[in-house]
């Protein structure tokens, strides 16, 4: 159990603030971009917000540029869930996986994301893909949002179901 302290901490985060802004506008839209400051609590709270909010039937996928941010990321929204990192929050990188049929929230690198297209190209067991820190623009990320802007455009939709985010400290809307 996360002591008063730390679940205090949590709450004062700026991203609380817009929580109910954000809720809104990411019920009522397919992609939602996402600015905020380094610190401001996107990456960790805004999984969690969906998820207290029940807006992911299945799971939400966030990227990180690099496997040590994926994996860090992951045991502390797992800490702050008070869960074993693996059942709710998992996480997944180049030859390392914790994540199960029960996990709702999955931090993976942008590479394993784009691996994952590969061999399901509709990306059917996410209900939410988040692309966190896009302004630091990679091969990777160019061809996750290539990849997400053809499941979710279009004439023909081929997931209209899936919900887009786009976080950045310094992305320009």
């Amino acid at each position: 159990m996360i002591s008063k302290g730390l679940e205090k901490q949590i709450q004062s985060l700026p991203i609380y603030k817009s929580e109910r802004e954000f809720i809104d506008y990411f019920t009522n839209n397919t992609v939602t971009i996402l600015t905020g400051e380094t610190g401001s609590g996107k990456t960790t709270q805004i999984p969690k917000i969906l998820l207290s909010h029940k807006l992911i039937p299945q799971q939400v996928v966030i990227t990180q540029p690099r496997r040590v941010a994926a994996i860090s990321i992951a045991h502390r929204v797992s800490e702050e869930l008070n869960t074993t990192i693996g059942d709710v929050v998992g996480y997944s990188v180049r030859f390392q996986e914790k994540s199960s049929k029960y996990t709702k929230i999955k931090y993976v690198t942008d590479g394993m994301l784009v691996r994952e297209c590969i061999l399901d190209p509709l990306l059917t067991k996410y209900s939410v893909v988040i692309i966190d820190e896009v302004h630091e623009r990679s091969v990777h990320t160019d061809i996750l949002l290539a990849i997400l802007k053809g499941l979710i455009s279009g004439d023909e939709k081929k997931r209209p179901d899936l919900k887009v985010v786009i976080m950045s400290a310094t992305f320009n809307a």
